[in-house]
């Protein structure tokens, strides 16, 4: 009897195992959607294309306004911006006329997006008969093809939206797009892939209709603007103040740049490109779109109010506040709520975000240099420069588990807080829309994109939550060898460094470790070949001490390229020991430990320097040497 016991539950124990597990789907036999971001789609006025930037008419534009172009440069630096504001401006109103709202936010011209049905917007359909015209983010959208197999193109979509309209009007457009796909395809759900306001779409339409309709299975929304974007409150707010550095390694980012080239904007003194864009923005732009409700939508729930009572006028644009303080205050306050009732529901909902950046236009605060932090995740984060004190307990509002670690290493975000704490990973030096810039974010996002179960920021292994960005430009890697990436404990023995060039050597020159008394020890030339690591073995002693942060800055530079000296630095968390009591008192500390360069050099000379432009170089050259001098004292 026994052993006809065991024969059938061995019987029903392999059907269990054939059977697939509860909540499981093959994602591949969903279409996707591909939904944008901002300005991505071509308008059309009575069939005739009025938005759409092509490069051969601004090249066009600029060769036939070439010598106005040169006496308006000529007085700009004279920091006299109104001539060459005016010259620009006026051509940036006159390409946007037909774009026009009025106060209430309608548009002055009838314009329609084309095409609009899912049938004419398949992407199989647009290479064959448009040459991929109306194709969105095309880049990623082969590698996604390409999953799905030879006919990978009849299962994407690109969605075409009117950007001026606000959230709740975007959420019903997308909501008709869906079932449009659905009928097309015969299927009852659909994957979205999402970029910045694409996000933000994306995030209103799960809001509103998601967990009611069910009809979408994975969502990837890759640097959502959910909650905003800091370049819509730089704008409206006039808050001009641009980082020349920060956008330098924004293009080069965007370029894979195997040569490092933002060392010549270390000086950073270009302020009069700040009154330029200044006279711009406050007597151009914003003529153009200052009754966009999607601008109104864009600005951080701190600033709507401000703005909003200065700029619009309470009758006028009556409408238009209805619809943005329903996106706010209702929509976008209970978001949180909102996205895990649809996960709840069975759907496959992930945020990728860039961190570690302040706006390339001005405000302040943890970004992707487009899009805040909290905006995008809804996380909490310390103010940009500084971090989390000592010691710092995770707020827990989203997820309570004590055993789950949602700080970063460098201890300035607290996931925990955050829309979906399971479900969101942040990537350091990741800048908006550099997503198919990264081998890491490109293994990250397909992974998620065809999920046949939920994934979570624990289980997934090879995709940490918080990772320092591996494109190419930022030359090197570096972690220690026992440890996950972004944190050290005492059993580690060497920092891994590596090459990230995949084209040239790179010479490893020295390193720096400030916020512990230990060294990597570099005690001869290191060459690196393309992708190539080494260990470098660690002295001294690692505090016996956890919840607190160490900065590890290697100096290098890439052989036969245009960067003479380079330097990256990487903050981790240590964790080999007891946490200090945190000091809600004294809640946040410097993001970066002084270096020797701080400890030795005085107030006055530092003053010196800024003011002369040199501050950036002659710290980073004085860290190096002595980096390199310790080195030499290595016995």
């Amino acid at each position: 009897m026994k052993k006809i016991c065991s024969v059938l539950l061995s019987c029903v124990l392999l059907m269990l195992c054939l059977v697939p597990a509860a909540g499981a789907v093959d994602a591949k036999e969903y279409p996707t959607i591909i939904v944008a971001g901002y300005s991505s789609s071509d308008l059309y006025y009575n069939g005739e294309k009025v938005w759409h930037i092509e490069t051969d008419d601004i090249l066009s534009a600029v060769l036939q306004n070439i010598a106005r172009i040169g006496v308006g440069l000529g007085e700009l630096a004279f920091r006299q911006p109104k001539y060459l504001s005016d010259l620009l401006g006026n051509k940036v109103e006159e390409f946007c006329k037909y774009l026009a709202c009025n106060p209430d936010g309608s548009s002055v011209y009838l314009l329609e997006t084309w095409p609009a049905d899912a049938e004419h917007t398949q992407f199989s359909y647009l290479y064959e008969n448009y040459d991929g015209d109306h194709v969105h983010e095309a880049e990623i959208m082969a590698d996604i093809a390409s999953v799905y197999g030879v006919d990978g193109n009849d299962f994407l979509f690109s969605y075409q939206q009117d950007f001026r309209l606000g959230m709740i009007d975007c959420a019903a457009a997308l909501d008709r797009y869906i079932d449009s796909v659905l009928e097309f395809t015969g299927k009852d759900k659909v994957n979205i892939f999402a970029v910045s306001h694409g996000g933000q779409t994306v995030a209103a339409y799960l809001a509103l209709y998601g967990a009611e309709k069910n009809a979408v299975n994975n969502v990837v929304m890759t640097v959502p603007a959910i909650g905003g974007a800091a370049l819509a409150y730089d704008v409206m707010s006039e808050n001009i103040e641009f980082n020349e550095e920060e956008l330098m390694v924004f293009i080069e980012n965007g370029q894979m740049l195997e040569s490092d080239i933002n060392w010549l904007m270390k000086a950073q003194q270009l302020g009069v490109l700040d009154l330029l864009f200044k006279d711009l923005v406050h007597n151009h732009i914003k003529s153009v779109l200052g009754y966009w409700c999607s601008m109104w939508d864009f600005l951080p729930a701190e600033h709507y109010e401000e703005l909003k009572a200065e700029l619009l006028d309470p009758v006028q644009s009556a409408a238009l506040i209805e619809k943005s303080d329903r996106w706010h205050y209702e929509v976008l306050a209970n978001m949180g709520e909102s996205l895990r009732a649809c996960q709840d529901a069975g759907m496959h909902i992930y945020i990728v975000a860039g961190c570690g950046n302040p706006s390339i236009t001005g405000l302040m605060e943890q970004s992707d240099a487009i899009i805040t932090v909290n905006a995008s995740t809804g996380a909490k984060t310390a103010p940009y420069g500084l971090r989390f004190n000592d010691g710092y307990k995770q707020a827990g509002t989203v997820c309570d588990d004590p055993s789950h670690n949602h700080l970063s290493p460098d201890m300035a975000i607290d996931a925990s807080a955050g829309y979906l704490p399971e479900q969101t990973w942040f990537i350091h030096g990741y800048f908006h829309g550099m997503t198919w810039k990264d081998d890491y974010l490109v293994g990250l996002c397909k992974t998620l994109t065809f999920s046949d179960s939920l994934y979570d920021v624990h289980t997934l292994k090879g995709y940490p939550q918080f990772k320092y960005s591996t494109n190419r430009n930022y030359s090197v890697y570096a972690a220690f060898d026992k440890s996950e990436d972004g944190y050290w404990s005492g059993s580690d023995t060497a920092l891994v460094v590596t090459n990230l060039s995949r084209k040239y050597k790179l010479r490893v020159a020295s390193v720096n470790i400030d916020g512990a008394d230990v060294r990597a020890n570099v005690t001869k030339v290191i060459y690196l070949d393309p992708l190539e690591s080494v260990s470098l073995p660690l002295t001294g002693s690692l505090p016996d001490v956890s919840l607190t942060t160490a900065d590890v800055t290697v100096n290098y530079t890439l052989v036969g390229t245009a960067t003479p000296v380079g330097a990256r630095t990487q903050t981790f968390t240590i964790m080999n020991g007891a946490a200090p009591a945190y000091d809600e008192n004294n809640p946040y500390a410097p993001a970066l430990h002084d270096t020797a360069f701080d400890e030795g050099v005085s107030d006055t000379g530092k003053t010196v320097l800024e003011k002369t432009g040199l501050l950036a170089w002659f710290k980073m050259i004085v860290n190096r040497l002595m980096a390199i001098l310790k080195s030499l004292r290595i016995k």
